[in-house]
């Protein structure tokens, strides 16, 4: 009994030494766990914010829309040199058809289609937009719209309205919210009227370029798609656009009461007189 007592008591003793050693190697998997755990979520906690202070860098802007505009020019060229370029083929080949109505229709058609691809081709790439006055490039666009649309297209400036302050980056970008802010509304605000109004300081405001652009569309809750962010509107790339240029980009909009929006770059200006250029 002493002998078969004491294999017992072995054995327990055995099963005890396993089970420590379980619970031993449990207990550090678990403090390695939770300790492999917690480094994963710093390193990610890390690398967000990290990401998110590269992308609200300035180099980070500056490469992604510098990005954006090379890509805007390529599909202009080819749109330009491929499209347009087939479409002038097929109104030479039209031009011989023999039946005059068909003839007259496929050439009205393919003078529309080429008309519009021009446009295209000038909206995402215009000419010398970083080197021409802000005002003219503008004007420009607004009398291009107001060909496109049933809206009548506004231009207000002063008489001797000075832009040469703005270095081409910001001649672009001021360019690119004005362009943004006129898209949309053709898309979404059903306005019959849109201003756009470009002037220096006036009273007492602080001495820079004011831009507004009003329409009389149906308008919006501008607190509740700031909220939401707007990013259908395209608001997200205007303000970044705004931001990187040290601009000023505001909303203003009420349901059934248009809206307005407001840039303002500040900067040392001059400002006189105003006068009015309206199209249609």
């Amino acid at each position: 009994m002493d002998i078969a007592l004491s294999t017992a008591i072995a054995e327990i003793e055995h099963l005890q030494a396993i089970l420590h050693s379980y619970t031993y190697f449990f207990l550090i998997f678990d403090v390695v766990f939770f300790l492999a755990v917690f480094v994963i979520i710093l390193l990610a906690f890390v690398f967000l914010k990290s990401r998110h202070k590269l992308r609200t860098s300035g180099n980070y802007l500056r490469y992604t829309i510098r990005g954006q505009e090379e890509e805007r020019a390529r599909i202009a060229r080819e749109l330009h040199d491929t499209v347009a370029q087939d479409l002038r083929y097929c109104k030479s080949l039209g031009s011989k058809i023999s039946d005059d109505s068909l003839r007259e229709q496929l050439c009205r058609l393919l003078d529309k289609s080429i008309a519009e691809i021009r446009s295209m081709s000038y909206n995402l790439a215009p000419p010398d937009v970083t080197r021409n006055n802000l005002a003219a490039n503008v004007m420009d666009f607004c009398h291009a719209f107001s060909q496109q649309s049933e809206t009548t297209f506004r231009m207000v400036a002063t008489d001797s309205l000075d832009t040469s302050f703005l270095t081409e980056e910001e001649n672009l970008n001021l360019y690119r919210i004005v362009q943004e802010s006129l898209n949309n509304i053709l898309k979404h605000a059903k306005a019959s009227e849109v201003t756009v109004l470009m002037r220096n300081q006036i009273g007492g405001e602080e001495k820079g370029l004011y831009i507004f652009i009003t329409d009389d569309g149906v308008g919006f809750d501008a607190r509740k798609n700031y909220a939401s962010g707007m990013s259908h509107f395209g608001l997200v790339g205007m303000k970044q656009r705004a931001d990187f240029i040290g601009a000023k980009l505001s909303i203003s909009s009420e349901p059934g009461d248009g809206s307005q929006i407001t840039i303002v770059k500040l900067k040392p200006l001059a400002s006189v007189k105003e006068g009015t250029i309206k199209f249609k």
